[in-house]
């Protein structure tokens, strides 16, 4: 390392000394979700087409995995558009068993280092995960990966009626140990830091595309650079 990213990283350490808590979003910084979610989307999408929706939907990962870290209801808004809302609760039903049965048979994997890293980070500071997802699937996932030891506490949109990110951390930040960071891939994680005046780390290693984090404090193209802003 040279002298001035010596220097640049001597900076952001100090501008970060004072965090006490992170919060960090799982699909796709801490969970490579297109493992599992890639499979279940497919058998959806099959499913949908017999019932006559999706036909023109080009099926491939880059096109699916712009809907990790969505809310559930927003592929089938796009891709079932004119469907009624009993199919489309349907197919999210059976996308999200075969989400849960990928997680149970072995198919998800966690990032390289996601593990080290929140072991590590445990020890000083208070971790959380808030995740746009079904509260069954992040228990299962956080069972299944044993990392519920190492968080304070979890939140799943599901138990909040899926508002947005940045109204959850306003209901739950009083119990919360300020400073807090937000570690996310996504825009709605940028924006839920910024909405409550939080530092942001954007991870470009998840789904989210460059511009969804530009105004992202800093910027990790792993999970494991968080140890060196930390």
């Amino acid at each position: 390392m040279d002298k001035l990213s010596k220097e640049i990283l001597h900076l952001k350490n100090y501008e970060l000394k004072n965090v006490k808590s992170i919060i960090f979003d799982f699909d796709g910084t801490l969970h490579n979700t297109l493992k599992i979610y890639y499979p279940a989307f497919s058998y959806g999408v099959e499913f949908l087409r017999e019932h006559g929706f999706a036909k023109d939907f080009e099926l491939n990962e880059k096109n699916v995995s712009r809907f990790l870290g969505e809310k559930p209801i927003f592929s089938y808004d796009l891709i079932a558009d004119g469907a009624d809302d009993s199919l489309k609760r349907e197919v999210m039903a059976l996308v999200g068993k075969k989400m849960d049965e990928n997680i149970k048979n072995g198919v998800g994997e966690l990032y390289d280092n996601s593990l080290k890293v929140l072991e590590k980070l445990s020890k000083d500071y208070d971790l959380y995960i808030l995740s746009n997802c079904r509260e069954s699937y992040l228990d299962l996932a956080l069972d299944v990966y044993n990392i519920k030891k190492y968080l304070k506490k979890c939140f799943a949109a599901e138990t909040y009626a899926f508002i947005p990110k940045d109204e959850i951390i306003k209901k739950e930040r009083q119990n919360i140990n300020e400073e807090i960071i937000f570690v996310g891939d996504r825009h709605h994680d940028m924006e839920a830091a910024k909405k409550n005046e939080l530092k942001s780390i954007f991870c470009t290693y998840g789904f989210g595309n460059a511009e969804e984090g530009k105004d992202a404090n800093y910027k990790i193209s792993s999970i494991g650079e968080l140890l060196n802003l930390l």
